[in-house]
């Protein structure tokens, strides 16, 4: 790819960006949101941040881990039985989840 074609996808990636910032800054500045809009929206970050976490849960070395990364999936879970039960209290779950990863992994090394 030569210099004026990596400036090209630059620029119109920049474009891209700005376009679709605009079209919900810009066109939806003097009015309402249609509420399935507004209520998909709220959607998303959350489900960023599921995606980014299952796939550091299920994921080791670029390759699905298998039932290898057990310490893993059973801290995800006591993680998110916490967060269900503290109604999304971030500082409680991301403690329980450290704490229940690093348990488990000692009891696997002591399995082993």
């Amino acid at each position: 790819m030569s210099v004026l074609e990596s400036w090209g996808v630059v620029l119109a990636l920049g474009l891209g960006t700005f376009l679709i910032r605009y079209s919900f800054i810009g066109l939806f500045a003097n009015h309402d949101m249609p509420e399935w809009l507004s209520h998909g929206l709220k959607l998303i970050v959350p489900a960023i941040f599921a995606a980014i976490v299952a796939s550091g849960v299920a994921i080791s070395n670029g390759q699905f881990g298998g039932w290898a990364l057990w310490p893993k999936y059973g801290a995800a879970a006591i993680a998110l039985a916490f967060a269900l039960r503290f109604k999304g209290n971030i500082l409680v779950t991301v403690i329980t989840g450290m704490l229940a990863l690093h348990i488990l992994l000692a009891v696997q090394r002591w399995m082993a």
